[in-house]
């Protein structure tokens, strides 16, 4: 599969029209992707918070091929499934062909401050997903009004009746290895902010595949999307050892502590994609938090050719 490259301004540390400013300015550059962070609350240190899906469609009115994606959307709890299947229905009518939607099993301090509710376990959070991704997949594939009646969702008479002819591809977030399994048989793609070489291999591949083809899906088929926050840093002032944030301060479940990558060169970004794509993955996006987010953009005219 051909490797893509993707982008994001990351919405949490930008404001929302910079953002935007830099998400018209990677199209140019050449990236093939977009992708918005769908947070309520910004994950600390950052002090942003807009709304991804606003955000997302003044962004594709800004720009003119690049697709785009949230990255990840939890279509479960705040968020109502239909709800979101109606949204990206009508962003996908408007731009055809570029619109995608990422989900996930989602973050405590995008809930809870919402719904004042407790947080549910990992395995319950899942099964939402399963449920919550039936309950959009069958809204935007049917023609007659649905009823369903699931263990945490209930549609009567429901119909989406402005969607695209096609239902919008879902990349499916995963981690561990129930996740990673659900991802092939619930998703389109995978998405996944797992870098270890050894969980990659071990855990999150394997399971992806055998979740695939019990769906009848071929996984060659289907994007491995890695997503990598970093840094342009030409001057070197910054740690290279930065970490973005605890999973403990920021209420959130990661296997890992999310790396951030400082390159002070186009060296420096090559080499990553090189080492993805040795380990498996044909789409890369880069998450960035640079000093200078428009130096940071621009340092993929010389990246990009050298990786796709």
């Amino acid at each position: 599969m051909e490797m893509k490259i993707g982008f994001c301004p990351f919405i949490e540390r930008y404001g929302p029209t910079d953002a935007l400013k830099q998400a018209v300015e990677a199209e140019k550059v050449g990236f093939d992707s977009i992708w918005a962070d769908d947070h309520f609350l910004p994950v600390p240190p950052m002090t942003e918070s807009g709304f991804a899906w606003t955000w997302m469609s003044s962004a594709l009115q800004a720009t003119e091929k690049v697709f785009f994606s949230t990255g990840v959307t939890a279509p479960t709890m705040r968020y109502n499934p239909a709800i979101v299947a109606q949204a990206f229905a009508t962003m996908a009518v408007m731009y055809p062909g570029r619109v995608r939607i990422g989900v996930g099993s989602g973050e405590e301090l995008n809930e809870v401050c919402v719904l004042g509710c407790d947080w549910p376990s990992p395995r319950e959070r899942l099964d939402m997903l399963a449920e919550a991704l039936t309950v959009m997949n069958n809204l935007w594939t049917s023609t007659e009004p649905i009823s369903f009646a699931g263990k945490y969702y209930k549609l009567d008479n429901a119909v989406i009746l402005t969607k695209p002819k096609d239902k919008v591809p879902v990349y499916f977030s995963g981690i561990g290895p129930k996740a990673s399994k659900m991802a092939g048989f619930y998703g389109d793609h995978l998405v996944t902010l797992a870098t270890d070489p050894q969980l990659v291999k071990n855990v999150v591949f394997p399971n992806f595949e055998a979740g695939a083809k019990e769906a009848g899906k071929d996984p060659k088929k289907m994007e491995r999307t890695v997503m990598l926050t970093y840094m342009y840093d030409p001057d070197r002032s910054v740690d290279p050892n930065t970490t973005f944030s605890s999973a403990e301060d920021a209420k959130i479940e990661v296997a890992e502590e999310v790396q951030v990558l400082v390159a002070s060169s186009t060296e420096d970004f090559i080499k990553r994609v090189e080492k993805f794509k040795e380990i498996g993955f044909d789409h890369v996006v880069f998450i960035n938090m640079s000093a200078d987010p428009h130096l940071g953009v621009k340092i993929f005219e010389d990246v990009l050719p050298h990786v796709v």
